[in-house]
């Protein structure tokens, strides 16, 4: 879909990025069983910028995933990873409040904005001769100034703070009392037992470009057998040694030179290439037969930045297999769309279909 060139320059500019993820791909592959496609996702998001989110029943690792994430990061202490810490009466964790770079929290439908945020301080309402000294926000240690975030059971928040978090995820800005300022977000990850049915909720769904399906491990002996061993040694005795602390900087000094080198023409989709009309004529068939079976209406939003997906998706790909190059793979990269891209999961029959679309183009 872009330029072969331009490719092998981006991976060559941003390869200490890339290293990095493969690393943190394998190690975290290491410690998870079963969980390899939610990891690739993963790193996908982390490269692009995009949100993900995690859909699965309880005890399926969701949050120990992400919080593993952070500590390989260096965002959390072997402490925090472990499950050695408590939660308040608020829902944060304690002694996660302490690390700004990262921010978690459950979300309830009685959760307000400012657990989020940061509540006003009514002390400084009035200075001491009673004049009014206006709104002051306690804004430390929020939401809006942390690089990772996780938004567990996110779709049970309040009307309030799903419209806050529309812009939030959007374009990276927090919107208080008329003014707009920028945050630190870099990954937003959510998590949540069921897909959002309510129409109400299907803006804030539509803005985790990313969803990624967990499910527990098939009844079989070695399946089982895998999940307690790596279960066993995650939970109690996790190598914590390894940590990438340049891993977020990098993607976003990766994430700026897309921007430049788009806004100077230099990355662009050239629709006159016989690659991408053939690409796009198997994208038009997916997008229509997932709209016809209503998986996914694929809104115009999510087609143009799963775009920036495939590109990573390439140069990961190349990375992984330590090749110059970076090669475009029509089927491999297009079936990100249909696991991580639709609203529903696709059923077997329905997936064989998908699969068929994605080698002939056609029904």
């Amino acid at each position: 879909m872009f330029s072969q060139r331009v490719m092998a320059e981006l991976l060559k500019r941003h390869g200490d990025l890339f290293s990095d993820l493969v690393a943190v791909k394998k190690t975290l592959n290491e410690r998870f069983y079963g969980l390899s496609e939610q990891i690739h996702c993963q790193m996908l998001a982390v490269a692009s910028g995009e949100s993900m989110l995690l859909i699965g029943p309880p005890g399926t690792a969701k949050s120990r995933l992400i919080r593993a994430f952070a500590h390989l990061c260096g965002l959390l202490g072997d402490d925090e990873l472990l499950g050695n810490e408590s939660h308040g009466e608020n829902g944060v964790l304690r002694q996660l409040q302490q690390e700004p770079r990262y921010f978690e929290y459950l979300l309830t439908p009685f959760t307000e904005p400012g657990e989020l945020f940061g509540f006003f301080d009514i002390g400084k309402l009035f200075d001491a001769n009673g004049r009014s000294g206006g709104l002051e926000r306690l804004h430390e240690g929020m939401m809006q100034h942390a690089e990772i975030i996780f938004l567990d059971e996110v779709f049970n928040a309040s009307s309030a703070i799903l419209n806050s978090l529309l812009t939030f995820i959007n374009e990276h800005k927090f919107h208080d009392r008329g003014k707009s300022f920028e945050v630190n977000l870099s990954c937003l990850f959510g998590a949540t037992n069921y897909p959002p049915k309510r129409p109400e909720l299907l803006a804030i769904y539509d803005r985790f470009l990313l969803r990624s399906w967990v499910d527990n491990v098939p009844s079989e002996p070695h399946a089982i057998g895998a999940l307690i061993q790596t279960g066993w040694q995650e939970s109690h005795a996790a190598d914590l040694g390894v940590t990438f602390p340049l891993l977020l900087e990098r993607a976003e000094r990766f994430r700026a030179d897309l921007r430049t080198l788009s806004q100077n023409g230099g990355l662009s989709i050239d629709l006159q290439d016989d690659g991408v009309n053939d690409m796009l004529v198997r994208l038009t068939c997916i997008a229509d037969y997932a709209r016809g079976r209503r998986l996914s209406q694929l809104s115009n939003r999510r087609l143009v930045r799963f775009s920036r997906i495939f590109l990573v998706n390439a140069l990961m790909r190349a990375a992984e297999k330590g090749e110059a190059q970076p090669m475009a793979d029509i089927g491999e990269d297009l079936m990100l769309l249909a696991r991580h891209g639709l609203d529903r999961l696709p059923d077997p029959f329905q997936e064989n279909d998908l699969m068929s679309l994605l080698v002939k183009g056609q029904l």
